[in-house]
């Protein structure tokens, strides 16, 4: 079986927010691609970018995997696979690079099948292979996702954010795997934190939805997380109260990191830059900001130039 490229393009994404841990994700405006086709034999797999040439290109490639997730469930025979990915988010970050690439490689591979799947078949697959859906939800469907994954399937609401908010990231040039940054976090948590958390989360869902922005200083707090990987990120919350000191509606930790993510006005933004960014050259820290803005289409299909959402 041969057939044309597809290709895919798939946002960056934030989750957690603060509060919201593992429930709570947005899509950003950072992106990597990915190009799918059928060929007579074999696995092909080209990374392109000379920072991402370790990325695996044998089975274990995450693009692979995701794409036989898709190719299993519709019982698709095919005798070989020609893989592209052009990584345009850094990985190992807390910005949803394996997400990217979970949600790229089932889209591509559905697409290149004909679209046998829905969005929410997509969304289930990927969240279970994830384990949660705060990535993988805002990857595939675009703008601020509030999610519940029982283990099987995937709740949620979504919503468009307003371009003028701004997210600005603060990305070290160091990688944090997801595995190391969640085993410094307990088995148990207390109750009281437990409450707290839940009201604040509420809170920051309900103030997004909202628009009112004054809240999400006290809607963005958190116990359940982030103290414990300040640990791993002794910047953390400098960054987090010279953002605060410089405008910013909230800051926090972009999922599990390293990654500190502040949210803000356009007319705060380069403040922000400046004054958080002050932090991490007192501290000798090498790292890149990004200033981004949410992206409310989501993952989608790449044709002549022109995008086309992926979404039936």
């Amino acid at each position: 079986m041969v057939s044309d490229m597809v290709r895919v393009r798939v946002p960056a994404s934030s989750a957690n927010l603060g509060p919201g841990f593992d429930c709570i994700g947005v899509a950003l405006n950072l992106y990597t691609e990915i190009s799918m086709g059928f060929v007579e034999d074999g696995l092909l797999i080209e990374v392109l970018g000379e920072d991402y040439k370790d990325i695996e290109k044998n089975q274990d490639n995450l693009v692979y995997r995701a794409a036989k997730k898709v190719f299993e469930k519709t019982q698709t025979d095919y005798t070989g696979l020609n893989i592209k990915i052009k990584v345009g988010i850094p990985l190992g970050s807390g910005l949803g690079s394996s997400a990217s690439a979970i949600i790229g490689g089932m889209v591509a591979a559905n697409e290149l099948i004909g679209k046998p799947l829905r969005d929410d078949e997509i969304l289930n697959l990927a969240a279970s292979m994830e384990g949660h859906a705060d990535n993988v939800g805002p990857a595939l469907l675009g703008g601020l996702n509030i999610m519940a994954f029982d283990g099987a399937v995937t709740y949620y609401i979504r919503k468009e954010l307003d371009e003028d908010l701004k997210f600005v990231a603060f990305t070290p040039n160091r990688v944090l795997k997801t595995e190391t940054a969640r085993n410094v976090l307990p088995a148990k948590v207390d109750f009281k934190d437990a409450v707290f958390n839940t009201g604040r989360s509420s809170l920051l869902a309900a103030a997004l939805f909202s628009e009112e922005y004054g809240l999400l200083k006290i809607a963005s707090q958190d116990v359940l997380h982030q103290k414990y990987r300040s640990k791993l990120i002794p910047e953390m919350y400098k960054c987090f109260d010279k953002a605060l000191e410089c405008g910013a509606y909230f800051a926090f930790l972009s999922g599990a990191g390293p990654t500190i993510m502040a949210v803000c006005s356009e007319e705060s933004a380069d403040k922000v830059v400046e004054g958080v960014g002050s932090v991490y050259k007192s501290m000798e820290i090498d790292y890149r900001v990004y200033k981004l803005k949410c992206d409310n289409k989501g993952a989608h299909i790449i044709k002549n130039g022109s995008t086309t959402n992926c979404l039936l």
